[in-house]
């Protein structure tokens, strides 16, 4: 840069005050110089002129490049996996199944309900006994477990089932944990109805009422809604060791329809709750359907219960000792071979005492396919077969 220096030189020359040392002069020409040099570079902005057109910004940076897919190979679909089963259904199934064969491979039963000894009942061949758990001894006090318990074995050793009879559309005056005195008054609870003229001490009942249903069941643990400490009397049966339930005035529901509007459907409701109910405790818990029968019409009933039984079907619909009419007789033989068709078995009591009619009826049951008892109609004692009938 020979022209940057001269000029640098020619400055310093004329405007250094006199007086001053030549080393002055020299350093301000070196600084001259060099700004003289990098205005010259580009880039530097600084030997920018005014008529100098702009420099372009520089270019925006590129995107990386993305790297080329390498081809694959697709591998084969697999087959999809069978739909797994959900293990509740698997379950439920399971101990319906096991209900049903074990109550399909009873071809006896017996029926007392009160005045019974243990040690006698246990003595008889029926492969299912009927009892009343609560009230049924003759000692006149709830069965304990270990009297169920002996009472699950018969004289040959092979097993019989045993189940309690509980009545769910009246309320009897001599079970306390349910009815007291102070329901004659005006504080009854509305689920508590007239007496039934058939039968003293017992009042029929307004089934549809959450309050007479939670009663019978208790709540969501089985517990009595009353005291939350005792079982309800379901559970209580389950508690004992029960094979299950023997439902009772389950037709009130054709006694109360003003009282409980669609009372026919309710029913049904009822009974498939009572059986859900009882087998969340115990999936096992079995459920036999006594009378009512024209209920089986309804596939909810049908899938509820395991078992169904019949009182009076050839004799005594009328509390007499005469024969049923034809036309009563069919249609409540229709209705039963439903329960047939479906699995259940049916188990048919005839309160008749006469010898003639008494095999006549036992006789008649047997032809449909149906399983006999025969015994008093107060069921205070338990009829042998070969002995009475």
């Amino acid at each position: 840069m020979p022209e940057a220096r001269g000029i640098a030189m020619l400055g310093c020359r004329n405007s250094v005050p006199k007086g001053r040392p030549s080393g002055f002069c020299a350093g301000w020409v070196f600084l001259a110089t060099c700004l003289a040099i990098l205005g010259a570079l580009p880039g530097t902005g600084l030997a920018r002129t005014a008529d100098e057109t702009p420099l372009p910004p520089p270019p925006a940076p590129r995107p990386a490049k993305r790297p080329t897919p390498q081809p694959t190979t697709t591998p084969p679909l697999a087959k999809p996996a069978p739909a797994a089963t959900s293990p509740t259904a698997a379950s439920v199934a399971a101990a319906r199944a096991d209900r049903l064969a074990r109550m399909s491979a009873v071809r006896s039963w017996g029926y007392q309900l009160n005045g019974l000894k243990v040690e006698d009942a246990a003595r008889s061949p029926y492969d299912l006994l009927v009892v009343d758990a609560t009230t049924g001894l003759a000692a006149d006090r709830p069965f304990r477990p270990d009297e169920v318990t002996s009472l699950k074995t018969k004289p040959d050793g092979s097993k019989r089932l045993v189940v309690s009879y509980l009545s769910i559309g009246e309320a009897e005056d001599y079970r306390p944990d349910y009815f007291s005195t102070e329901y004659m008054t005006e504080d009854a609870p509305d689920w508590l109805l007239h007496e039934n003229p058939q039968w003293k001490g017992n009042r029929i009942i307004r089934f549809c009422t959450e309050g007479w249903q939670k009663t019978i069941l208790g709540d969501d643990n089985g517990l009595n809604i009353y005291n939350s400490i005792e079982l309800s009397p379901l559970y209580r049966l389950i508690e004992l060791g029960l094979d299950g339930v023997y439902l009772d005035r389950v037709d009130v529901y054709s006694e109360v329809k003003k009282e409980c509007p669609d009372a026919e459907a309710k029913m049904v409701e009822f009974v498939a709750r009572l059986a859900a109910h009882a087998r969340k405790k115990n999936p096992g818990f079995m459920v036999i359907l006594q009378n009512a029968e024209e209920l089986l019409a309804h596939k909810t009933m049908i899938d509820a219960i395991d078992a169904v039984a019949k009182e009076d079907l050839f004799y005594g619909v009328d509390y007499s000792q005469g024969a049923n009419s034809v036309e009563a007789v069919r249609s409540s033989i229709a209705n039963l071979k439903r329960a047939r068709a479906a699995g259940r078995p049916v188990f048919v009591v005839d309160y008749v005492k006469d010898r003639g009619k008494i095999s006549d009826a036992k006789k008649k049951i047997e032809s449909q396919g149906f399983i006999p008892y025969i015994g008093p109609r107060d069921l205070g004692a338990l009829w042998l077969p070969g002995v009475n009938f």
